[in-house]
């Protein structure tokens, strides 16, 4: 039996028309939110246009956060980002030539260190050139007769 493999498995799955499952929920939630105020204030109350307004606002962020995307990205998703952002990792430093503090280093340097300390001037080694003709035709060996020149240099 041959199954069909689904290509993209990162895509929610669309329950109803063209909303997935998350979509759903937050509709309903919001809207059942909306419409518990809606009824039982306008029991009590005589609701003018302003008051709806704010009555259905909760309907109005559910279908939002549905809905809205920002930069590609779903606008619950987009919020939890920037809250990331703003209270949870550093801030980026930006450098400007010619503001800020001086940068005063308690350290020498390294590059300061090695000019500072006296060491000793290096010994140059005495080689033949009986020792770099043995060298020359190792190279040009490939290293075939590396053998012979270690125990000749002993």
């Amino acid at each position: 039996m041959r199954y069909k493999v689904p290509q993209d498995v990162q895509r929610a799955d669309q329950i109803l028309w063209f909303l997935t499952l998350r979509q759903v929920i937050a509709l309903v939630v919001g809207f059942a939110i909306s419409y518990t105020l809606y009824s039982s204030l306008s029991k009590q109350y005589d609701l003018n246009e302003f008051e709806i307004v704010f009555i259905w606002l909760p309907a109005a962020i559910s279908a939002a956060f549905s809905f809205l995307k920002v930069k590609g990205v779903s606008l619950f998703k987009f919020i939890l980002l920037l809250v990331e952002q703003i209270f949870f990792r550093p801030p980026r430093r930006r450098w400007s030539m010619g503001q800020g503090e001086q940068f005063v280093s308690t350290t020498v340097p390294f590059s300061m260190k090695i000019k500072t300390e006296e060491s000793e001037p290096a010994q140059e080694k005495e080689v033949s050139s009986e020792k770099i003709k043995k060298l020359a035709r190792v190279l040009d060996s490939s290293g075939t007769s590396v053998e012979k020149i270690s125990h000749s240099a002993s």
